[in-house]
């Protein structure tokens, strides 16, 4: 008898038609398919530099969602859908069926591969899921944008007895993982683009320097001045003439001559010049705040360029730009024995976050975790209090939709803080009042995807 499972996992069983998918023709789920259903089109052919694959399992991402609701006009999608559809699942476990005649000596029938799904083809962003057909498919090709892009080859080997289901979570597991291991720049950016602006009368007279990152080994490429006080000016133009710094002044902060601009340093800031700059930063930008007095309002931020350019903000009230980013790096690990809260934790993405926190070397201390829904709640801390408990951390579940219950457990924190907050819930109002608790020197680590605008 023919163990129809084993040649499942093999990829040996007879391919037949149709292949079934899930098309996005615009935006929202009545443009998903065809009334309410897959789509039937012919299995697809490959070619000798080609692979032909079989979706196995498929994760569902937020990502995801933001596609179906925006449709056309989401960022990463770059033609007419209507005529295109797009085909999403980018969280996806795949075993190749065929494979062309070129690429015998690297790929057999049966192997088990997923994809590293941010692809990049000549600069040009190809996303798995997005521009390249992805997982809600039966079947889909894997071409040379793959299989030889910038990066070499996204796809990334599987063994054999790994679940479907578990290979398909390495995606977002990996992007919580990246989260504690982002690196960012703790000093202006070597040939980059600066811009010093400052506020008179505010900072005038005050001995402003830049200690280290404007030397002969390490220096912007290009420096732009708007309003800088003297003698800061004078020092700016004379070391960047030593240096070879082409130097511009900038009237009209709405007038950038270029687009975007890496490092920002404002002296003296109030908040409408902070919001009035921070659109001009660059992807991986940096905004140095140089201020003895604290702001006179809440800034408006944007949090989606935050989350997706990752954006910085950084500051000091001394009179050196270089201690602005040496004196508190951002840091992207939990504070070991601190105080960690999720916000949204209930989630897939922030059970993944919990889970870590708890399992990691160097775990906080507290953890608290928040969610609307008392089911994942619940769930929650059936799955994860006895192990945090095991290992000393004091394990905390409240529902901000039980505001008595909430306030009375949120409260020792109130004048302590947080170390650190993940924010899983992708809502800007949820966002801002989780910062005002954020204690001193904390980070915050925006997670959720939130539009950027």
């Amino acid at each position: 008898m023919v163990d129809k499972l084993e040649e499942y996992r093999k990829g040996t069983r007879p391919i037949k038609g149709p292949n079934v998918l899930w098309p996005l023709y615009g935006a929202g789920f009545d443009n998903l398919g065809r009334d309410g259903k897959p789509i039937e089109v012919p299995i697809p052919q490959f070619g000798p530099d080609e692979l032909l694959v079989r979706h196995d399992a498929c994760g569902l991402c937020f990502s995801d969602i933001k596609v179906i609701n925006l449709g056309q006009n989401h960022p990463r999608i770059f033609r007419d859908i209507r005529k295109e559809p797009v085909v999403l699942g980018h969280e996806v476990a795949l075993t190749v069926v065929g494979v062309g005649e070129n690429l015998r000596d690297q790929y057999k029938v049966g192997d088990r591969v997923i994809v590293q799904a941010d692809i990049y083809v000549n600069g040009v962003n190809y996303a798995y899921g997005y521009m390249i057909q992805g997982g809600l498919s039966k079947y889909a090709v894997i071409d040379q944008r793959i299989l030889n892009g910038d990066d070499g080859n996204y796809l990334i080997p599987v063994k054999p007895e790994t679940g479907y289901a578990e290979s398909a979570l390495t995606e977002p597991w990996a992007c919580v993982t990246a989260a504690y291991q982002l690196k960012y720049r703790t000093g202006l950016k070597p040939g980059g683009m600066t811009w010093v602006v400052g506020r008179p009368p505010h900072g005038e007279g005050v001995a402003y320097t830049i200690s280290t990152g404007f030397e002969a080994g390490a220096h912007p490429g290009r420096l732009l001045m708007t309003a800088v006080p003297e003698p800061f000016a004078s020092w700016l133009r004379r070391r960047a003439a030593e240096l070879g710094v082409e130097v511009q002044a900038v009237e009209d902060l709405a007038r950038v001559p270029d687009e975007t601009v890496d490092d920002i340093v404002l002296l003296e800031p109030d908040a409408d010049l902070i919001e009035a700059v921070s659109p001009k930063l660059a992807a991986h930008g940096v905004c140095a705040l140089l201020t003895t007095r604290p702001l006179e309002r809440k800034v408006k931020v944007d949090v989606g360029r935050i989350h997706y350019n990752r954006w910085v903000y950084v500051g000091t009230t001394g009179s050196d730009v270089a201690a602005a980013y040496r004196d508190v790096p951002v840091r992207s690990t939990l504070r070991p024995g601190g105080r960690s809260w999720f916000v949204g934790a209930g989630g897939p993405m922030g059970r993944m976050h919990v889970q870590r926190a708890i399992q990691v070397a160097g775990n906080p201390a507290i953890i608290v975790c928040t969610d609307v829904s008392d089911l994942r709640l619940n769930d929650l801390r059936d799955t994860f209090a006895g192990e945090a408990a095991a290992k000393g951390i004091e394990f905390i579940c409240l529902n901000p939709a039980r505001q008595d219950a909430y306030q009375e457990g949120m409260a020792p924190f109130r004048e302590t803080g947080f170390d650190d907050i993940v924010v899983l819930a992708p809502v800007p109002a949820v966002i801002s009042d989780a910062a005002t608790w954020l204690a001193p020197k904390g980070v915050m680590n925006i997670f959720a995807g939130v539009a950027r605008g």
